[in-house]
């Protein structure tokens, strides 16, 4: 296919700032740019269209002759253009050792990159490191984020050290990339685990208790996980454990104000009340936790409230409490883990 004939995604963090800066509106944009409405919305979206309407776009708004500079960095990446966080290697006391992914993007349209990191001066200490592209936004802008993504950091010291929940190192401003360092666990996530079927019975026991035994210790500390699904959990390599990571998005029950999504993206794992105008309350994470639990058993995941696991060897008794946490009313799951912990613990 000729590069011109299939679409290309914007980056519009880079297009936003930039019509922003050149202090235009999104109709303004749209006149000058010559094109038709529901294209630059497009454009402006970060939604895929044709190169064409990006590189106009970029030349007649903003005098940019390349529709490279304008591209996603996910599309950077496909073409083979270098995307790496551009540093000089060095993250306070920690050395770049390796990077995990190229730039990925959170439900709130940030944009992020995972590496692994190495301790300068303690050669057997690795981190992970998840690094925040905050460079394009105003000063007062990165640092109101940076506030909220602190979230991650206070949420792990809320909850102390916990088996099922990952230990965070520090975080950090350097040069405009916000930085949080976790504690390093050899392992993969329960996405990628995923891709090659169902769990076994064992396994399916022992990470489903450990991923609500996580879930537990952030209710006992009042914090809300509220996005949780098989790519958040990572399975360390030794023992199969899991291990809840991410905790950027969190929400503290207190009603502190936290980093919320003015729309948030369709995610089959997530409590359909999550993003609405009522508040929410722990029962949206045993919804996640019993929608992963169907995922992890049946090796796949239907549509809400089309889900079964009657033809699996599961006890009865844990068949029911997976149904309540999965109803989509929360009114009819239970009120909190106790329950489900109960009856996993009696199963294993």
């Amino acid at each position: 296919m000729e590069l011109e004939q299939r679409e290309f995604r914007g980056d519009p963090l880079k297009l936003k700032r930039l019509r922003v800066s050149a202090g235009l509106t999104v109709r303004e944009f749209t006149e000058m740019a010559g094109l038709d409405p529901a294209t630059a919305r497009k454009i402006l979206r970060g939604d895929p269209v044709f190169l064409k309407s990006l590189a106009m776009a970029g030349k007649r708004v903003f005098e940019i002759e390349s529709p490279l500079e304008l591209l996603h960095p996910a599309e950077l990446q496909a073409l083979g253009v270098q995307t790496d966080v551009p540093s000089p290697g060095q993250v306070l006391e920690w050395e770049i050792e390796e990077y995990l992914t190229g730039w990925q993007e959170t439900s709130n349209g940030l944009q992020y990159q995972l590496v692994r990191l190495r301790h300068r001066f303690l050669q057997n200490r690795l981190a992970r490191g998840k690094c925040y592209e905050l460079r394009h936004l105003a000063i007062a802008d990165r640092e109101r984020l940076e506030r909220h993504l602190g979230r991650h950091v206070e949420v792990c010291e809320r909850v102390g050290p916990h088996p099922n929940v990952v230990q965070n190192i520090t975080a950090a401003d350097v040069g405009g990339l916000w930085w949080v360092l976790d504690r390093w666990e050899e392992g993969s996530t329960l996405d990628r685990r995923l891709e090659s079927g169902p769990l076994g019975e064992y396994e399916l026991r022992f990470i489903m208790t450990g991923i609500a035994e996580g879930l537990e210790a952030l209710h006992r500390a009042d914090v809300i996980r509220r996005e949780l699904s098989p790519r958040f959990v990572l399975l360390r390599e030794s023992d199969d454990r899991p291990v809840l990571m991410d905790l950027e998005l969190a929400k503290l029950s207190e009603g502190v104000p936290t980093v919320s999504p003015e729309e948030w993206p369709e995610d089959p794992f997530r409590a359909i009340e999550v993003g609405g105008d009522t508040p929410i309350d722990r029962r949206v994470d045993l919804y996640s936790w019993g929608r992963i639990f169907v995922h992890a058993a049946c090796g796949s995941l239907g549509e809400r409230g089309t889900e079964s696991l009657s033809d699996l060897s599961i006890p009865a008794e844990v068949q029911e409490c997976v149904m309540q946490c999965i109803a989509v009313p929360r009114s009819q799951r239970p009120d909190n883990l106790d329950a489900v912990l109960a009856v996993m613990k009696a199963w294993i």
